[in-house]
């Protein structure tokens, strides 16, 4: 026998005894859906017939074997035959014909030991056990629904097994269970049968189902729109305007870097007057730089009362410098002019330097108000600096008692340092310390140009306007104004930094002698000006002041905007002439004959045909040497600046103060063409603070204006042609 055929005979038996276990399960399956069946139609129909009961309770037990049931509507992981579609076609077995014929014959058999015809109740129950036998098992195990059911949808129910049902789109038309009015449950088997579909549930229930199931998904959504309803209600409402700080009994308090401070409450704008922002400069501090208040030693406990404005620093008497003078030698303070004290919404500051000489007086028309404040929306500072021999003595002593060795510019340094509060504390009075304007009028446009090149100033502003200031700037060597300053030493009596400093301040100022204040650059340039020159206040230390602004705009070095200007009769003499009389034309003839300008007769006839025999055209002579061709010759040197000359009189002239009492508010208008020019000169300040620029539409490509009673561009200032060309300026300008 061969090998082949051994493992065939082999494999026989194995067959067979699989096929003995397969009929055994199909009889045990066949009676375990009897059994249902009966107890089914009991349920429906009455009790099983009699015979039936007997034979089944005469039938021998069988063990089941696990797993070895078969019903129909359940895929068995470990069965031979293919899963049933998911459908409701009849379930298919290999003896189901024989099956149904058996019943009906069981039926028939039943009928006739009842004695009769069945009845209609026991065909419509027939009906139903045939029926019951072709739908899914699952129909016939009806389950009570839960109301998370309902919400869900309908799903089928089986057996207590690992078996999943059919598919929940077969168990929607599974029958739906009823009770009559006898207390008895009728399952109806048809699906078309139906009462109709399940009532859907009300859309805001799902709703809120839905959320409770994806927790994260609604959170998110509920932010992001409480999200947009406040940006929609921040939008519709607009800016706000933030309430400043609280007004008590007509005072307010801001923070400083030195502690508390209290102003007042003035035109509805807030004025700190006599802020310290120096250490003051007296005893051994006198003649030193100025220094910052850094330590807690320098500072005030509580609350500074900032009511009212400091002494000023001394200075001369303009109408006798030689004899009298006034102020203090402790006037390192500051006043703070504001229209709100707020963090929100910072305001451009502007910071006013005014002095009509170095040598005094000080601040001179540059004093802003709470209302010019409030109306224009800007922060306006003005700080005291020192003057005279306290704020610009150059000698050797002091030098070689300093490090590093210097002396001189003092009042440079008060400045800078001025300008370092403002950075250090002006966001506390509303201001932007990003956006900070330095102001110069007269002397203090001096020193405003001469911080331009002063590198210790760097960062410290951002714009600088300049109006009416020198365009001189000799700057003499540090140690050749000492050795021209030996004359001081010599009448106070010194010659040591410990001798000047231990005198108090009358004997200081009446030592100084008195051509210091000369002043020789006051008319038209006189043939002995050449010898005897005017003091020089400014030195080049090497450590404020590197440079000569001269070289300094040339070089295009210049760190910020900067605009320049003066006006036309800024060189005037009322103490001379008087504007409201018209003087003889021989007279003003003699004026210009007896100047350095009489030396060239045709030059004199030239100047009186441009200018006319007037005393206003005399006054326009005198400023164009003086102030304004020096100041233009400056201010073209650089391609970044701007330059503008005000030729709308105040009175009768277009005097040397006219344009800052314009900006200020101190000049009246009281004509439609004073209101023009007002409104014009107005706007050219506060777009050039706000901005740093003059507008496009107003001056084109030009960097000169004249300014009348409006804003008009020009290429040049044809006055100064010919005193450039007669070699008359820049060398004859007014020094400070």
């Amino acid at each position: 026998m061969s090998q082949t055929d051994q493992t065939k005979q082999e494999q026989k038996p194995q067959e067979q005894e699989q096929q003995d276990k397969s009929l055994d399960k199909k009889e045990i399956a066949e009676e375990e859906r009897e059994k249902m069946l009966n107890a089914e139609n009991t349920k429906h129909t009455g009790a099983a017939p009699q015979a039936e009961l007997e034979a089944e309770e005469q039938k021998p037990k069988r063990k089941i074997p696990i797993g070895g049931i078969k019903m129909p509507g359940f895929c068995r992981s470990k069965s031979k035959e293919p899963c049933k579609e998911e459908d409701t076609k009849p379930i298919e077995t290999g003896d189901a014909e024989t099956k149904e014929s058996g019943d009906a014959a069981a039926n028939d058999k039943a009928a006739a030991a009842g004695g009769g015809t069945p009845t209609k109740e026991a065909k419509e129950g027939r009906k139903g056990i045939l029926d019951a036998i072709r739908l899914p098992l699952s129909s016939v195990f009806s389950r009570k629904k839960k109301e998370s059911d309902a919400e869900l949808g309908p799903t089928g129910a089986g057996l207590a097994s690992s078996e999943t049902l059919d598919d929940a789109a077969q168990e929607k038309n599974n029958a739906a269970a009823a009770v009559g009015e006898d207390g008895m449950e009728t399952v109806r088997l048809d699906a078309e049968a139906a009462d109709g579909p399940p009532t859907k549930p009300h859309p805001f229930i799902l709703c809120l189902s839905a959320a409770r199931r994806n927790l994260i998904v609604t959170g998110v959504t509920l932010l992001f729109l409480l999200t947009l309803i406040i940006i929609i209600c921040v939008a519709c409402v607009g800016p706000r305007r933030v309430v400043p700080q609280p007004i008590k009994d007509g005072k307010v308090q801001t923070q400083t870097s030195c502690g508390l401070v209290e102003g007042l409450v003035e035109e509805d704008a807030y004025v700190f007057r006599g802020i310290p922002y120096a250490v003051p400069p007296v005893n051994e501090r006198r003649w030193q730089p100025s220094e910052q208040l850094r330590k807690i030693e320098h500072c005030w406990n509580g609350t500074y009362h900032a009511h009212n404005g400091s002494q000023v620093c001394l200075q001369r008497n303009p109408l006798n410098p030689s004899q009298s003078f006034n102020g203090s030698e402790d006037c390192l303070y500051l006043d703070v002019y504001t229209p709100q004290v707020m963090y929100e919404r910072p305001l451009p500051v502007v910071v006013l330097i005014g002095a009509d000489t170095l040598s005094g007086p000080s601040p001179g028309i540059m004093i802003p108000s709470g209302k010019l404040a409030r109306v224009r929306e800007v922060v306006y500072v003005r700080p005291n600096f020192r003057l005279d021999v306290f704020g610009f003595l150059a000698v050797e002593p002091l030098s070689r008692a300093s490090h590093p060795m210097t002396s001189g510019n003092y009042g440079l340094s008060d400045l800078i340092t001025a300008l370092q509060w403002v950075q250090l504390n002006i966001e506390h009075f509303g201001g932007d310390k990003n956006l900070v304007t330095i102001w110069g009028h007269r002397a203090g446009g001096t020193l405003v140009t001469s911080l331009l090149g002063a590198r210790k100033a760097n960062g410290l502003f951002a714009r600088a306007w300049v109006s009416s200031s020198s365009g001189m700037y000799p700057f003499e060597d540090r140690h050749d104004s000492e050795k021209k300053n030996e004359v001081f030493l010599k009448n106070i009596n010194c010659n040591d930094a410990a001798c000047l400093k231990s005198k108090n301040a009358d004997d200081i100022m009446k030592a100084v002698p008195s051509s210091w204040y000369t002043p020789n650059d006051a008319g038209l340039p006189d043939v002995k000006e050449t010898d005897i020159k005017k003091h020089s206040w400014l030195v080049k230390d090497d450590i404020i002041v590197q440079q000569n602004p001269h070289t300094i705009f040339a070089q295009n070095k210049l760190p910020v905007k900067v605009m320049m200007g003066t006006t036309a009769q800024s060189g005037h003499l009322p103490s001379i002439f008087s504007y409201n009389k018209t003087e003889d034309p021989q007279q003003i003839r003699k004026v210009i004959s007896d100047s350095v300008i009489g030396s060239n007769k045709e030059l004199v006839d030239k100047a009186l045909a441009y200018y006319n025999t007037t005393v206003k055209g005399l006054h326009t002579m005198i400023s164009d040497i003086r102030v304004v061709c020096p100041l233009q010759i400056l201010a073209n040197s650089n391609a970044d600046v701007y330059f503008y000359v005000s030729t709308f009189p105040r009175n009768v002239v277009a005097d040397v103060d006219s344009d800052a009492a314009a900006i200020l508010g101190f000049f009246r208008a009281k004509t439609p063409e004073q209101k023009r020019h007002l409104q014009a000169i107005q706007q050219l300040f506060n777009h050039f603070v706000w901005h740093g620029e003059v507008k496009e539409e107003v001056r084109g490509s030009n960097r000169f204006f004249i300014i009348d009673q409006d804003v008009l561009p020009a290429t040049n200032y044809d006055h100064c042609d010919q005193w450039i060309s007669a070699n008359l300026v820049p060398q004859n300008g007014r020094v400070d």
